[in-house]
């Protein structure tokens, strides 16, 4: 029977641990990374959502016709704005905003369809209805994420958030 000096480990067990311990990583990481991305696809849609449903909360409450339009050009990537047209000149100015919402979009991607960027802005008018019974989506993406969200605005101005399918499933 042979005897231990001590009671540490040896080589091949600290060996053996730190190789199960790698896999173990190498397996959790690109799901932590997806887990990361679908956050922020959520996160970042349900803000988009709010703001929309506070765009036709403002018509209803102000009976007026309130847009909602991306921060830069037809791009909804950046954020998006909600402003009354006050001088009536169809161009949204610093006095007119209500609310921005700023998007830190990482691997995002926010589409409308093509035909979508001819209505650009939308809105609301002070009954509440899509603004020239207009509907309108946004289609909310990540890179590695095979759903993603999808937000309608029907001609009635129902607002109605879903999944969706997108094209860089992991």
């Amino acid at each position: 029977m042979t005897h231990r000096a001590g009671k540490g480990f040896t080589l091949i067990e600290l060996v053996i641990t730190i190789a199960v311990l790698a896999v173990m990583v190498g397996w959790a990481i690109p799901s932590f990374f997806t887990l990361i991305n679908q956050n922020r696809l959520t996160s970042t849609s349900n803000q988009m959502l709010g703001l929309i449903n506070q765009a036709r909360s403002e018509a209803l409450r102000k009976s007026d016709r309130i847009w909602v339009s991306p921060l830069t050009g037809t791009d909804w990537v950046s954020g998006a704005a909600i402003w009354l047209d006050v001088n009536g000149d169809g161009l949204r100015s610093d006095g007119e905003i209500i609310r921005l919402l700023a998007i830190d979009n990482g691997s995002l991607s926010i589409a409308a369809p093509a035909s979508a960027l001819t209505v650009a802005p939308f809105g609301f008018d002070g009954a509440g209805f899509a603004i020239e019974d207009q509907p309108y989506t946004l289609t909310f993406c990540s890179n590695g994420i095979a759903q993603g969200q999808l937000i309608e605005i029907n001609a009635g101005g129902q607002i109605r958030a879903s999944r969706t399918a997108c094209g860089g499933g992991g």
